[in-house]
């Protein structure tokens, strides 16, 4: 009978034992799921960038700009250098990052093959397209000569685009379907002011000759009246003598 009741108690608080270590296992494992850091995704700073269901003329641009102009301009579009610790070429493969030094990018390119810039200027952020005083003279310029391996390849809506992504950055675009009528409009920094000429002092008016005339007729008459008065009086007294 004593021996009965141990074993229902033996196995009474065994029970309780794994019912409480469960309890506890439980709670670390919340815990140390709780206060896992999670993993830092990492940017792809080649990719495409994201598309949104109704693209404006500028978002169309931002596709454009990363298929033809990004290569070379950076996904931020701060430009490249040979500079060794330049942050856009460094990511690219080591085998892509010198180009110019290959035979068909260098100095003097294998057919069908380009010259690769040692540096290529920023074109997004502040201070950038410092050369052009207008969005006309952006896409005038990109529409000739960029990109730069097949210069005026894209179609006229399609610079028009990427002028239109340009002029989003810059702050000089407000949503609407850009024309290259209305280019020349959205200016990149204000017209210069004028400054004021000096006023010159009013001119001393020189005496016409009527008005020179009718000056030495009067002093002609008044000597010649002195004269008369003159003779006059000497006669006069020449006669009381």
């Amino acid at each position: 009978m004593n021996f009965s009741r141990i074993v229902r108690a033996g196995i009474w608080w065994g029970v309780m034992f794994t019912a409480v270590s469960l309890l506890f296992l439980s709670a670390s494992l919340t815990n140390a799921q709780t206060i896992e850091p999670e993993a830092t995704p990492t940017v792809d700073r080649l990719a495409a960038p994201p598309t949104v269901p109704s693209p404006t003329q500028a978002d169309e641009g931002a596709q454009l700009f990363w298929l033809h102009c990004q290569p070379c301009h950076g996904d931020k579009g701060q430009g490249f250098s040979d500079a060794p610790d330049d942050d856009w070429r460094a990511q690219y493969p080591m085998e892509d990052q010198f180009c110019w030094n290959s035979g068909c990018h260098g100095p003097r390119p294998y057919e069908n093959g380009f010259t690769i810039p040692r540096k290529v200027p920023a074109v997004l952020g502040d201070n950038t397209l410092a050369r052009f005083a207008t969005m006309e003279e952006v896409h005038t310029y990109i529409s000739v000569n960029m990109p730069h391996q097949w210069p005026g390849i894209l179609e006229d809506e399609e610079y028009l685009a990427i002028t239109a992504f340009f002029a989003r950055d810059q702050g000089v675009w407000q949503g609407q379907q850009l024309t290259e009528e209305e280019l020349a409009d959205l200016r990149l920094r204000p017209l210069p002011t004028p400054e004021p000429s000096p006023t010159p002092p009013p001119a001393t008016p020189e005496p016409t000759p009527a008005a020179s005339t009718a000056t030495f007729t009067w002093l002609y008459l008044g000597i010649g009246l002195f004269l008369i008065l003159l003779l006059g009086g000497f006669l006069w007294h020449q006669r009381n003598r």
